[in-house]
């Protein structure tokens, strides 16, 4: 999928639709147990591209401004697990946390996927809330 255009590889392989693959999420919900107001957790998915053709992920979209993901900008070889991290900010966020993150790539069993943050953040006395 190179090319002179400045395309980048993932776009193309989007609308290639005969090329797609498949993907296999190892663990698509994470709960990160309890964590104090203002602090940040890094959680990673883990995932295998189970198909005969090149994966790509396209686009990665948190449900929020309070996770940051960050993902493999080039191809996942058939065979070959990479991962996907989400860095979450607590400031800001409820008791309870349910976050996900919309993930585009060129997969056959769903161009979309969803993961899922999951938590408690603990705003003890001394903690703003705010």
């Amino acid at each position: 999928y190179a090319n002179d255009l400045g395309i980048k590889p993932a776009t193309i392989a989007q609308i290639d639709t005969p090329h797609y693959t498949t993907i296999e999420w190892i663990d698509p919900v994470k709960d990160f147990g309890t964590i104090l107001y203002g602090d940040s957790v890094l959680l990673t998915f883990r995932f295998k591209n189970t198909g005969i053709h090149p994966l790509f992920l396209s686009a990665v979209s948190p449900s929020c401004g309070c996770t940051v993901p960050h993902y493999p900008p080039g191809a996942i070889m058939p065979g070959e697990e990479s991962e996907l991290t989400a860095n979450f900010h607590s400031v800001g966020q409820a008791d309870t946390v349910h976050k996900t993150i919309l993930v585009t790539s060129n997969t056959s069993n769903g161009v979309t996927h969803l993961l899922t943050i999951e938590g408690r953040i603990d705003k003890s006395p001394g903690q703003s809330g705010k």
